[in-house]
């Protein structure tokens, strides 16, 4: 008993440490291009902790007020792929990051102007189309997610209603994993104990499991070989954000380009509006 009360003595302090230390991302986010010119209305966030800044007009942003340890932020901009970064902040940091984006070939201007043109489809939708059509994974559509609008449902109990994939809830989050039994031998990528998971997200109710890898519009934003960097609360980006989900539970399903750390446990692909 004394030992039990030991354990959670320290892992209070641990977070009372942690929502002490303080430190701040500050950069610059421009086009990859010769001109490197900005990129003013782009976006840098940190999806764990549900923040996000949009720049000025000189392509300037700032992240303040940050928990210490390693962050992955997350840079977008309509009409370039998005890029992530892994950012370690110890106490009173100020960590600088400046990030160039690439042009997407699916929004280029077309030279002509033609009269009542079709609105073009994101690249990253006709992929999602395409592979939803060769029917390998699982896929909700932007018709399935606005059923659950308005706080009618979150986007981890949609994707938990996906055949083969297990909600971890914890006290206001979902970290998506998938069935597979962690006995041994059965589950070579679980995580094995609660020590290798953030002290954070066990006191939030996080246990061992096969979490999947998370990417948001291509971007990884949680590796499942670093659980201690913080797992992802699925419900962190709501459905009336969405423009569609890929689920994947296994690598022999995922498209190949999404299997970057090699998990075992599969893929959540996620694409914003």
């Amino acid at each position: 008993m004394v030992r039990i009360a030991g354990i959670a003595l320290g892992l209070l302090f641990l977070l009372a440490i942690e929502g002490l230390a303080q430190g701040e991302i500050s950069g610059r986010i421009t086009t990859s291009d010769s001109g490197r010119a900005p990129l003013p209305g782009a976006e840098a966030a940190i999806p764990r902790l549900q923040r996000t800044v949009v720049v000025d007009s000189l392509g300037r942003f700032r992240l303040k007020g940050l928990p210490t340890g390693v962050h992955v932020v997350v840079v977008r901009a309509i009409g370039f792929r998005a890029e992530s970064s892994t950012v370690e902040i110890q106490l009173d940091d100020v960590v600088s990051l400046d990030v160039r984006l690439e042009r997407t070939d699916a929004t280029t201007l077309p030279k002509r102007v033609v009269t009542a043109p079709e609105e073009k489809v994101p690249a990253h939708l006709v992929e999602f189309n395409e592979r939803r059509k060769a029917g390998t994974g699982h896929f909700l559509t932007r018709e399935q997610l606005e059923k659950a609008e308005g706080g009618l449902r979150q986007t981890g109990d949609l994707i938990s209603l996906i055949p083969g994939v297990l909600a971890r809830r914890g006290s206001n989050k979902i970290w998506i994993a998938t069935g597979r039994s962690r006995r041994v031998g059965k589950c070579a990528f679980c995580v094995g104990t609660v020590d290798s998971l953030l002290p954070a997200d066990v006191a939030a109710g996080a246990r061992p499991a096969c979490f999947m890898d998370v990417y948001i519009d291509g971007a990884l934003v949680f590796d499942s070989r670093q659980p201690k960097l913080g797992l992802f609360d699925i419900n962190s980006v709501p459905p009336e954000h969405i423009a569609g989900i890929e689920v994947y539970t296994s690598a022999a399903q995922m498209p190949a380009k999404f299997n970057k750390t090699g998990g075992g446990c599969g893929v959540v692909l996620i694409w914003t509006r």
